[in-house]
């Protein structure tokens, strides 16, 4: 109790000094809880947007040397997804689309995105009905002028009218609305919800173009999606001539874990950075106590003359190295949590708070750097001979 009473009196003592000590442990220690703290928010911001997109999808693409001799793929893909993989995939829709304004009345949005679908867009985007119908397979073989509206849209044009039955314009053509979207974006501008599916039959008439060349399988589960892969793989190759065209297979899920462990690599780097810097507070903690070890030599002296232990002596200064990284422990978690909320908020709004089990390991990992670095100086105080200290200015 007396070491620490001790070690407490120095450290108030000196407080300026005191502070600029736990400086880099305060540091360090706020930039682990930060680091942790945004790398789980990206994850969880990344997740949240791939959900929204859909997971599970694997991405087709198409070219042509020769578009002329080019095969039905989109026919092909359908067939198929709806027959022999019918056990595992869930819908396959064309890949398409452009931004056109949409206008009801005197109410204009300029820069809306149009979805070219099949009557799967839906399930393969990760959208759900709210009223009215989808687009069916009638409306794509007879080309109807039909919409689908996302949340956004319908709200902006309609406010708290029924849209279905009503015709909007897109691109200055009629469309009859028959079905809307619930909200899955936050129903915002250029948002998810800014949205208008209408049946892909119709792409000469809006684009000028019946070609397609990009297509989504949605697959039930992930652990279904080599296996699809493997066997869409084996389709094309029979579908599309080598000397007509090629095609190329994504996985869907792998842009998700690319992004994830970009992060995790970066969070290496940044927690590397993190540690330096509460190593170089533990160096701080060395040098400012090799100091106090000179400021002190004759109260040093003084004790030992009068039979002072070394133990004390060492205990003295290892306490006080350790109060000292133990206190900065503490404010760096405590600007750690907080700096963690305000940029959660503020960049994925989201309330972001590190772990008890990083806090605790930060907090040791400090006390611990504290007394490793705390013991030459203590080792070199209790070394000193009691004649040489008492001689000291």
């Amino acid at each position: 109790m007396n070491v620490l009473r001790m070690a407490l009196d120095s450290i108030l003592e000196k407080k300026g000094r005191s502070f600029l000590t736990m400086l880099g442990i305060i540091i360090g220690v706020t930039a682990v809880l930060v680091l942790v703290a945004m790398v789980s928010g990206y994850n969880a911001d990344i997740t949240a947007y791939y959900e929204k997109m859909g997971v599970n999808k694997v991405n087709v693409s198409v070219s042509w040397y020769d578009s002329t001799r080019a095969p039905d793929v989109n026919s092909a893909l359908y067939e198929y997804g709806n027959g022999s993989l019918s056990d595992m995939v869930l819908g396959v829709t064309p890949d398409l689309s452009t931004m056109l304004p949409v206008k009801y009345r005197t109410t204009t949005l300029d820069t809306s995105t149009i979805y070219f679908g099949s009557d799967q867009f839906s399930v393969c985007s990760n959208y759900t009905l709210e009223d009215g119908r989808d687009i069916n397979q009638f409306d794509i073989e007879q080309r109807n002028s039909v919409c689908v509206l996302g949340s956004y849209v319908a709200d902006t044009l309609f406010q708290y009218a029924d849209p279905i039955g009503q015709t909007i314009y897109i691109a200055g053509e009629p469309f009859t609305v028959v079905g809307t979207y619930y909200q899955k974006d936050g129903g915002e501008e250029e948002s998810m919800d800014d949205m208008v599916a209408i049946p892909y039959s119709l792409n000469r008439t809006m684009l000028l173009s019946d070609s397609i060349t990009k297509y989504v399988v949605k697959v039930d589960n992930s652990d279904h999606m080599d296996a699809v892969i493997n066997r869409l793989t084996l389709l094309l190759d029979e579908t599309i001539d080598s000397g007509v065209g090629e095609y190329e297979l994504e996985n869907g899920n792998s842009e998700m874990s690319e992004s994830t462990e970009e992060m995790t690599s970066m969070t290496v780097v940044l927690g590397g950075i993190a540690g330096i810097a509460l190593l170089v507070g533990g160096i701080g903690i060395m040098n400012i106590m090799l100091v106090t070890v000179t400021e002190r030599t004759r109260e040093i002296g003084i004790k030992k003359s009068i039979g002072a232990p070394r133990r004390e002596i060492v205990g003295q200064f290892m306490v006080e190295a350790a109060i000292l990284s133990a206190l900065g422990g503490l404010i760096g978690i405590a600007l750690g949590y907080l700096l963690s909320l305000i940029l959660g908020k503020a960049m994925y709004d989201l309330i972001l708070f590190p772990s008890a089990l990083v806090a605790l390991g930060s907090f040791g990992f400090s006390v611990a750097i504290g007394l490793i670095f705390g013991i030459y100086p203590a080792v070199k105080a209790s070394n000193l001979q009691p004649v040489d200290a008492l001689r000291a200015d």
